[in-house]
């Protein structure tokens, strides 16, 4: 994550405006089940937004609306300090100017980092915490903010938004915590061609010609069992996806694609090695993977790209046998895979590389339920390059 935010911070600009932004936020967290859920008073954090603004008219920076980036340095406490203690994180981000007809300045921030807990599961002295079970977790923040008071060199800010934290799955229990958050800043700047004042505006992109691609991809994760996938609870093994794709970069920027992922869950196939499950174990090798088609979207920002995917579970057999119920949810979860993280590009994606490598950091889901935490390696070859 720190050299993701050095390459976000090392673009050849024309023109840069650095700032820092003390933050405070108040909210609570959002109980994951209604009964059991342990009590919790409000949350409170502080945040040290350290970042900058381009105004580089040849890059990415013009075509997302001179978008902020930076680090987000944050300590909160969760409403129960015995259950949940306190959490420490980094999260590099970046932020978008959004509503532009509007009067007000608005700004969409998307961070993603890790956190470390100073309190987490154990299964006799804090049993009620199910939620975090491990040191170290992923973060997730998602903010919309609105500029209150704007003057020379500074702005007054308001956001409302949401946490995530977990570890991915690859440590049980892993419920995550969710935080519905509010916050006030001030974001500090020494006045320099009035970037943060008064965010330019554009009404109109230059569209160039969409360039087709293909894409592979092999990953390396880690998935924990647990009380749904049988009793040997709290094991963790690895997960292997390999993937390929196709699709459009749209004016640079826009990475869209479709393709199919292939999953093998060594968890699974060691579960079968020692257990009767039925046809499972005709073919313990197939009943262990899993074929997903999925359609995705890279934000492309230079060497660094935002990376979502949406698919669907065509095979997954051994996940629907250990998950029968009927109810919406459990369907849309044995239906459903996202995927979502960061990726390190070799080359300036700006440029169209006709050779392009990556490395990445992802979180995979069956809709909304972390399934495992991935890292991967890629490779992109783009045609018709001018």
């Amino acid at each position: 994550m720190l050299a993701i935010t050095t390459v976000l911070f090392s673009q050849n600009n024309n023109k840069r405006q650095a700032y820092i932004q003390p933050e405070y936020f108040i909210g609570k967290v959002i109980p994951n089940y209604a009964d059991t859920f342990p009590k919790t008073g409000l949350q409170h954090g502080f945040s040290l937004n350290i970042g900058s603004q381009s105004s580089d008219t040849t890059g990415w920076a013009k075509y997302y609306n001179y978008a902020e980036t930076g680090v987000m340095l944050n300590y909160a406490t969760f409403g129960n300090n015995k259950v949940f203690g306190h959490s420490f994180s980094i999260n590099p981000y970046v932020s978008f100017p959004v509503f532009n007809k509007a009067k007000a300045d608005y700004h969409l921030k998307i961070g993603m980092g890790l956190a470390y807990f100073t309190t987490h599961w154990d299964s006799i002295d804090n049993y009620a915490n199910n939620m975090i079970s491990s040191d170290f977790t992923w973060e997730f923040k998602l903010f919309l903010y609105r500029n209150l008071l704007a003057t020379d060199g500074f702005n007054l800010r308001m956001g409302f938004g949401f946490s995530h934290e977990s570890n991915g799955h690859t440590v049980m229990p892993n419920m995550g915590i969710n935080s519905a958050l509010l916050s006030l800043s001030g974001q500090f700047y020494k006045r320099k061609d009035n970037l943060l004042e008064t965010p330019p505006r554009i009404k109109g992109k230059n569209h160039s010609p969409k360039k087709f691609f293909i894409h592979f991809r092999e990953g390396m994760g880690w998935h924990a069992q647990n009380e749904e996938e049988g009793p040997k609870e709290h094991r963790i093994l690895p997960v292997y996806a390999s993937s390929f794709g196709a699709g459009y970069i749209y004016n640079n920027h826009l990475k869209l694609r479709a393709g199919l992922t292939y999953k093998f869950y060594e968890q699974y196939r060691t579960h079968l090695s020692e257990f009767d499950e039925g046809s499972l174990n005709d073919n313990p090798t197939l009943s262990s993977s899993a074929i997903v088609f999925y359609v995705g979207n890279e934000f492309l920002m230079s060497h660094v790209s935002m990376d979502v995917e949406l698919g669907i579970n065509l095979y997954k057999p051994f996940y629907r046998h250990y998950h029968t119920s009927d109810k919406i949810g459990i369907e849309l979860m044995k239906l459903v895979a996202t995927r979502l993280g960061v990726n390190l590009y070799l080359f300036n994606t700006n440029k169209l590389p006709k050779h392009n490598f990556f490395v990445g950091g992802n979180i995979n889901a069956n809709l909304g339920k972390a399934d495992f935490t991935e890292f991967s390696i890629g490779y992109t070859y783009t045609f018709n390059k001018n």
